[in-house]
């Protein structure tokens, strides 16, 4: 099977090669650093800039506001939001993760996920109403903010 390149891709091979070694570990470490911006503003918009995860989430705060609130509805919910958010953050790490080394995962995103499922899961286990809608609150807050955030905001197109 013959590897088909574009005259770009040849254009940038050669002019790579012609280059020293020097020359060329510092495309290396310039194409990293590109990549891994990239990645960061790829995670974020997927994640916070997510129709799928918006609306559910939107639904979790519409049913938490209820008189009576229903737990196991709302911990279907959150099972749902909690495995699109990882699969989502998952699907765009392993997609750089394969051409970046070392690449670092983006830790606002882990973070603010891992944070909010704990606390909304403890919540769910103690039963408090009121500490569920408490938890359920600020992750959507924070969900909130950080897709007001420029780097969530801008769309990657890869």
């Amino acid at each position: 099977m013959a590897l088909e390149l574009t005259s770009n891709e040849v254009e940038l091979l050669n002019a790579y090669q012609c280059l020293t070694t020097q020359g060329q570990k510092e495309i290396k470490e310039y194409l990293r650093y590109q990549l891994c911006k990239q990645y960061r503003r790829e995670v974020m918009g997927s994640i916070f800039n997510n129709k799928l995860m918006d609306n559910l989430l939107r639904g979790l705060v519409r049913i938490i506001e209820g008189r009576e609130l229903d737990v196991e509805l709302v911990t279907r919910r959150i099972k749902q939001i909690k495995e699109l958010y990882y699969s989502t953050f998952q699907k765009v790490h392993f997609k750089y993760s394969e051409v970046v080394d070392n690449l670092d995962s983006n830790e606002i995103v882990r973070e603010t996920g891992r944070h909010a499922f704990e606390n909304i899961e403890q919540a769910l286990q103690s039963g408090n109403e009121d500490l569920i809608r408490l938890e359920v609150r600020e992750f959507y807050q924070d969900y909130i903010v950080l897709s007001r955030n420029n780097d969530a905001r801008k769309i990657i197109a890869v």
